[in-house]
């Protein structure tokens, strides 16, 4: 009789894929954090142009048997404002010039398709991102120079014996071509072509600072890329709008740098450079008002006001413990509190997880921000910034929590499921650390 026995087992709910995007001088933090187990996301990607200097990194998490994505840097080769900064250094840029259309033309004394292939497979890349442009950089086609180049990236990957290696598309608009369902609609069927792969959206103008108004416009202009048929991550967004973006369903997952790459900014991408960025200041980020201010800011909040430490100071010991490692470490507690939150939220069934992001997370968030205005010892400055945090994380509650109202359980898209090199893993079991 037991032979007749049929068990039925729910689906487990779809993981939010964080991926970590590793900055120019991240790499030494990423160790340090990973070394700490501060640092337990699963995805990594890498720039073209630091790889080199960041090896030790991308052989430690290769080693681990994460996934490791290769950003080519061709958006950044290829436009004025861009390809004479730090992305020249890529193994395929050319001195003195922008890339064009002619350099993703496979077969070519000029292409890069066929140096990318052999790049990504002799550093054990598990996905690349296939060369693609700005499409708000309207003086070419680029649309269809960049299918193109996909298809051609695939060719050349398989050729050069890398047929395990995921081919992902950087699909990078303005947020007024994201806005306009007449450039959706052109765009959305043609991508039905691509290779098998993630769809990275970059939009211009939207990340960790998206306002209430922002975060339900973005999700709704994402929702129809979901008949692609393909995981979307929402690149270069961190802090609360990428996790809307998740628990909404618009989006697969997100990605984020640890000290930056928290937001996409194509402002400058078209002009010609001028001068470059001074140092940057330490900052922390604080989740209770999700941005990020600076140390000594917050060390004067804290001396000031024994209520703000209690509001925003981290005493978890599987964090930090106390508010000076806090803020002499606030890489890590960015790091370790955002992998608890994509925990919490992968962990929630799809028919809850909308209703328990607002009411659960954004509401306890915009519930701090508000007690932290009734702070009485604070200087004027630090007291508006806090009342327009406060502003914010309200009108964002209210702006979702309509969505939700208006649409109701919303569709998911695809599972971007972890894409892992079992044969470079020095230990199988190795990259399911605790969080």
């Amino acid at each position: 009789m037991t032979g007749n026995v049929v068990y039925l087992h729910d689906r487990p709910p779809r993981e939010v894929a964080q991926a970590v995007r590793v900055g120019f001088f991240d790499h030494r933090l990423a160790e340090h954090l990973w070394s700490a187990n501060k640092l337990n996301a699963r995805r990594f990607v890498f720039e073209a142009a630091n790889v080199e200097r960041q090896e030790s990194l991308l052989r430690t998490l290769r080693d681990a048997g994460l996934e490791t994505v290769l950003d080519t840097n061709v958006a950044e080769l290829s436009v004025r404002g861009r390809f004479s900064s730090g992305v020249k250094t890529a193994p395929w840029a050319c001195e003195g010039r922008m890339l064009d259309a002619d350099d993703v033309v496979a077969g070519t004394n000029r292409s890069v398709i066929e140096p990318i292939a052999r790049f990504a497979v002799a550093k054990g890349f598990t996905s690349v991102m296939s060369p693609s442009h700005y499409l708000g950089d309207e003086s070419a086609d680029w649309l269809s120079v960049d299918l193109k180049a996909a298809e051609a990236m695939r060719i050349a990957l398989d050729r050069e014996g890398g047929q395990h290696i995921a081919l992902d598309y950087s699909l990078i608009l303005s947020s007024r071509q994201l806005r306009d369902p007449t450039f959706r609609n052109r765009l959305i069927p043609t991508l039905a072509s691509l290779p098998d792969g993630h769809i990275w959206l970059r939009v211009g103008g939207f990340g960790a600072d998206a306002t209430g108004v922002g975060m339900p416009r973005y999700i709704e202009a994402v929702r129809p890329f979901h008949s692609v048929g393909r995981p979307i991550i929402a690149d270069h967004v961190g802090g609360i709008a990428g996790l809307a973006a998740c628990a909404f369903g618009a989006a697969s997952g997100f990605a984020h740098g640890i000290e930056g790459k928290q937001r996409f900014d194509a402002r400058d991408w078209l002009t010609e450079r001028r001068g470059g960025g001074g140092g940057r200041k330490k900052k922390v980020f604080l989740h209770g008002l999700d941005r990020s201010l600076e140390v000594s800011v917050v060390r004067r909040m804290f001396d000031d006001a024994r209520t703000a430490r209690q509001i925003f100071g981290c005493s978890d010991t599987a964090c930090c413990g106390d508010i000076e490692k806090m803020l002499a470490n606030p890489e890590a507690h960015l790091m370790v509190q955002q992998d608890r939150a994509v925990a919490i939220l992968s962990a929630t069934p799809e028919s809850m997880r909308t209703d328990q992001f607002i009411e659960k997370h954004l509401e306890s968030r915009m519930q701090e921000a508000q007690r932290a205005t009734r702070l009485k010892k604070m200087d004027e400055d630090l007291r508006a910034t806090v009342g327009t945090a406060s502003k914010r994380l309200a009108r964002t509650y209210e702006a979702l929590r309509g969505l939700h109202k208006r649409e109701g359980q919303p569709d998911f898209a695809p599972e971007a499921r972890l894409r892992v090199d079992r044969n470079n893993a020095r230990q199988e079991n190795l990259w399911k650390r605790p969080l």
